[in-house]
Formats: structure tokens, sequence, C-alpha cells
């Protein structure tokens, strides 16, 4: 099984800690709902008709873990309430060959801030709304941005995510570019993505 790693640079007070291998389940759903299904989406297309979607989902995680994301639960005892996963981007744009066409958007936007500290997911499972645990894991990753040496904090999220995107603004984080969503079998909310950028 993959060996777990954390990032170092920045210590973990509870109820915040790394990722273990029992979270990769509710984290695969939590990945699911910050991206509006798509996820799940290309999961379905992976596993085919007789297959599991979310196995596929689990093993991401691995995977994610394994390419130089860090990942971040929320947990005060009972089992992950929330999670915050996010990587550092190098200085040349990531190439878009291959890519499946939901993901090219996201992608080119992202390339617009070459050596940001990127936020990939932030998101808490709905009986824990209004906790306050969004605010606390985005203040976590602004640590780790700073702690690694960025200039900035980048993320991209969905025209119609209301409520993540007045978390970002309230974190100081500001619209920089959007992009058409490509929907193709994927129904999720929203026509647009959208950059957001913070200086730290």
């Amino acid at each position: 099984m993959t060996q777990i790693r954390s990032d170092p640079s920045v210590a973990l007070a509870p109820p915040l800690r790394p990722f273990r291998q029992e979270d990769a389940d509710t984290v695969a759903r939590l990945n699911d709902m910050a991206s509006g299904g798509i996820l799940l989406t290309v999961w379905k297309r992976l596993a085919g008709t007789n297959g599991d979607p979310w196995e596929h989902g689990r093993l991401q995680q691995f995977e994610q873990i394994e390419s130089g994301w860090n990942i971040v639960v929320l947990d005060q005892g009972s089992g992950v309430e929330a999670v915050m996963m996010g990587q550092p981007h190098g200085a040349e744009p990531a190439s878009l060959e291959g890519v499946d066409a939901e993901w090219v958007p996201l992608m080119e936007l992202e390339n617009l801030v070459p050596e940001a500290w990127c936020l990939n997911v932030i998101a808490t499972l709905p009986a824990y709304r209004g906790l306050g645990h969004g605010a606390r894991l985005m203040a976590q990753a602004q640590s780790m941005a700073r702690a690694g040496g960025h200039s900035r904090i980048a993320l991209v999220v969905s025209d119609a995510s209301t409520p993540a995107i007045r978390l970002y603004e309230r974190s100081g984080l500001r619209e920089m570019a959007r992009r058409p969503m490509f929907k193709g079998d994927w129904e999720g909310p929203g026509q647009d993505w959208v950059l957001m950028v913070k200086s730290l």
C-alpha cells in the first residue's frame, strides 16, 4: 500500500491531521462534491459498465499524494468532517496533451499562475457545514503556501459555487480569469470556471 507522506513544513494542530489510508472513501466523496460531480462522471467512465467508480475515486487519492499533493483532513475524533487538498505548481505550464476535455479549461486557468500554491479542494460534509471548517482549512492552506516560499495562492471554482466563492473572497482571493466549462456527459452546475488568486 502507498506510504502516506505529509508536508513537514507546517505542523498540524488538532483537529487537523494528515490524510490516512482509512480516509480514502470519505475524501474521495468530498473531492467529488467539490468538483460538482465531474470526478464521479470521469470515474464512471473509467470503471465501465460493471466496475466500481468509487474504487477509482479511492485509488485516486493515493495517486494524488504520489504526484505531490498535500491532503489535510479535519477530524474531531469521529472521522473526517472536511478536507483540504493542494499542491505547489512548477514554473512551466502543464501540458494539455491527452487531457480529458472536461479538465482542459481548469488546467488552462491554472497555467496562468506558474509557481503558485494551488488549492485544489476544500470541502466539508453537509452535516458539518457552518462550523468554520472551511475557514480553518483555508488558513492552513495559506500557511502551507507561505512555508513553501510561494508568493501567491490560487484556486479554480465553479461560478455556481456561491458559498465557496464568498469564503475565498473573505480570505482575500480575487477573480483573475475565467473559462467556459466543457460539459460533455457531465451535467454539473455552472457555466464558467473561475480562477481566484491572492498574493501572500
